[in-house]
């Protein structure tokens, strides 16, 4: 089986401003940390990103090895779309961890609607990873405390609160470049 994980950028990436937008943040530190350790690491820019839909995404990903060594990594769209991905692997198929950082689980005007064109099925969604993390700090300007508390309940899961972090990108510091607690939930 082989070791893969998929990082998923959030909305509105554009691949001409990779150094300030989504590339530029952890991401390029994760891929290298992740394949330092054996994993084969997949981080797709998302077609049509400026409009989330998990349809568009999940075509796009479906044919992805997911097995009991993957890991999936998504940032704040991305992390919604994950919840998307959970729902609608096949029956049987079960990755190792999903890491949700920032993840919402209801549009509030960021044109993510089609992020959720069926209702949540959390059951399936729990029943489609080992594991499920939930990262989010209290000064996130777009992610409230009620989306965390909402799926931190409904996927079972104690949320890793990492204070003065906003929205974990280098809009909130240089420090985003890394990422070393994300690093710690994967390797745990």
């Amino acid at each position: 089986m082989t070791k893969n994980a998929i990082i998923l950028h959030g909305t509105n990436f554009d691949p001409n401003r990779l150094e300030v937008e989504h590339l530029g943040n952890w991401f390029p530190w994760l891929k290298d940390q992740l394949e330092d350790d054996g994993y084969q690491v997949w981080p797709p820019e998302l077609p049509q990103a400026w409009a989330p839909n998990i349809q568009t995404y999940w075509n796009f990903l479906k044919d992805f090895d997911f097995n009991e060594e993957t890991i999936l990594v998504g940032h704040s769209s991305g992390a919604a779309a994950i919840l998307g991905i959970l729902q609608r692997l096949p029956a049987g198929v079960k990755i190792n961890k999903a890491i949700l950082v920032a993840g919402f689980y209801h549009d509030q005007g960021w044109n993510c609607e089609k992020l959720f064109d069926q209702k949540i099925d959390f059951e399936k969604i729990k029943n489609s990873a080992h594991k499920i993390e939930l990262i989010w700090s209290p000064d996130d300007p777009y992610i409230s405390k009620e989306q965390t508390d909402y799926l931190a309940e409904n996927l079972s899961v104690e949320p890793f609160i990492i204070p003065d972090s906003g929205h974990f990108n280098l809009g909130y510091g240089e420090r985003f470049r890394e990422f070393w607690e994300i690093l710690e939930l994967i390797k745990s």
